[in-house]
């Protein structure tokens, strides 16, 4: 049975740590923009406190100031200023973002 050398180690968990750190952030550069036709028709806005309140209800119920991606049931956070949300595929969404598909 053969051992494994502290050198096969140390390279391997490079690798690994290599390979997850590329995979994270390859996944999603692209960042939503508020013309996104997605975007769009969610009223998605990277600022939570600049939506249309009147045209997006959700968002004027009482408690909906404190609506945000961050406390977005579907929200995974990437760092603290991005993080992916399913809604908007292969893109990154602003953290104090919002948009009509909000989740508590």
């Amino acid at each position: 049975m053969s051992q494994i050398t502290r050198r096969a180690l140390v390279n391997a968990t490079v690798a690994v740590a290599g390979t997850a750190l590329i995979a994270r952030v390859s996944h999603a550069q692209e960042i939503v923009s508020n013309d996104d036709a997605t975007a769009l028709a969610m009223g998605y806005a990277a600022d939570h406190t600049t939506v249309d309140t009147a045209k997006w209800a959700k968002k004027a119920a009482p408690g909906g100031e404190n609506q945000k991606c961050t406390n977005c049931t579907i929200y995974q956070r990437i760092d603290d200023d991005y993080g992916l949300c399913p809604i908007f595929v292969g893109k990154r969404v602003h953290a104090n973002g919002w948009c009509n598909g909000w989740i508590a």
